[in-house]
């Protein structure tokens, strides 16, 4: 049974009171004292969407690096690229929407990293005991780390249930092949009639998959490496994700990839935080302010993230005296993540709460 360590916070405690509460977590979790100096310490977090105001805010991310870098000064934040085009699907667009949003190195005293490359293709193949998977693909960077730091904002997720430190790492730690993976059952498919054979995507494949016959691109099956690239550079939507996974499966694949994640830095050398503040329907993925479906609970934290996950879950319902998430969106079962992330070793379902003051 692992400790999942709790400290309450209402939404009147402000940035500051919850950024002095997290590090005092962080000061009783032993994984977190055995940072030596000179390790290099990855924070992994979310930007936020352009327009989105629920991610975790920057002030935090601030004083968790101060504390950190007391142990260390090798300090950075970092998230991935996503599958789908828009400002987060290569790193230069990336970067500027964080620094957009305060995460410059001005405010918050650390680097911000893209970890899986340029345009999402850097990554290592790491091996699990998985029932869909054998290797994940993850973002190339976080397998250099030390010690990571996996910082989660809770929230609601339309195809996960809710999303928390499982997601944070399987689908956040994961390159874009890797998410198209967990995505997508079939490789990605040219439609003809959007087609403007306009060879980008041919100069774009990794692959060589892509040759252009006439008046249209055409994907060659064998050689397809499903690495997402040319679904990013198409202008004209011509090349589509068939986002056709199903719930359970995506689920199970994200704790086998979290699983990877974890493997990649050490199963010892990891620690996970979830702040269970302005939870809203849906992930901070949206380019939209949502509003909170409930009060604020305040911050979670283990080395066990299906514990943690479980735990934070728990820790909503019963201040709700109902499942928010599942009033958020009633046809999806949320269980699979943390249920398949025990079956393969991520973590146990079991916990023991210690109340932080």
């Amino acid at each position: 049974m692992n400790k999942v360590y709790y400290a309450r916070a209402r939404e009147a405690d402000g940035t500051d009171s919850l950024a002095k509460k997290t590090i005092k977590i962080l000061e009783g979790i032993p994984a977190v004292s055995s940072i030596k100096n000179n390790d290099i310490i990855g924070i992994k977090t979310h930007f936020g969407e352009k327009g989105n105001k629920g991610h975790i805010r920057p002030d935090i991310i601030k004083h968790v690096a101060a504390f950190l870098k007391k142990k260390s000064r090798r300090v950075f934040v970092f998230d991935t690229n996503t599958l789908y085009a828009g400002s987060r699907s290569n790193s230069v667009e990336h970067i500027e929407l964080a620094y957009s949003h305060n995460f410059g190195f001005s405010e918050i005293g650390i680097p911000v990293i893209i970890a899986d490359g340029l345009t999402g293709r850097n990554f290592a193949a790491v091996s699990v005991p998985g029932k869909h998977l054998k290797s994940v693909k993850i973002a190339a960077d976080i397998t250099n780390c030390d010690f990571l730091l996996c910082l989660s904002h809770m929230t609601g997720h339309m195809q996960a249930g809710f999303g928390a430190a499982i997601k944070n790492l399987g689908m956040g730690c994961a390159s874009r092949a890797g998410k198209l993976e967990q995505h997508s059952n079939v490789l990605p498919s040219v439609t003809p009639d959007k087609c403007r054979a306009c060879g980008a995507c041919v100069k774009w494949c990794p692959a060589g998959a892509i040759k252009i016959e006439g008046p249209r691109a055409v994907i060659s099956r064998r050689k397809c490496i499903g690495c997402g690239e040319c679904t990013v550079v198409c202008k004209n939507g011509a090349i589509e994700i068939k986002w056709n996974e199903g719930i359970r499966g995506l689920q199970e694949k994200m704790a086998e990839y979290a699983l990877g994640a974890v493997r990649a830095v050490g199963c010892d050398r990891v620690c996970f935080v979830n702040f269970l503040t302005h939870i809203t329907k849906d992930c901070d993925c949206m380019s939209k302010d949502e509003p909170a479906i409930c009060e604020d609970a305040g911050i979670t934290a283990s080395t066990d993230p299906v514990a943690l996950d479980k735990a934070s879950v728990d820790i909503i319902k019963e201040a709700n005296k109902k499942d928010i998430f599942k009033i958020g969106y009633p046809e999806i079962d949320w269980s699979p993540q943390i249920k398949h992330g025990e079956a393969v070793g991520l973590g146990k379902t079991a916990y023991e709460l210690e109340d932080v003051e």
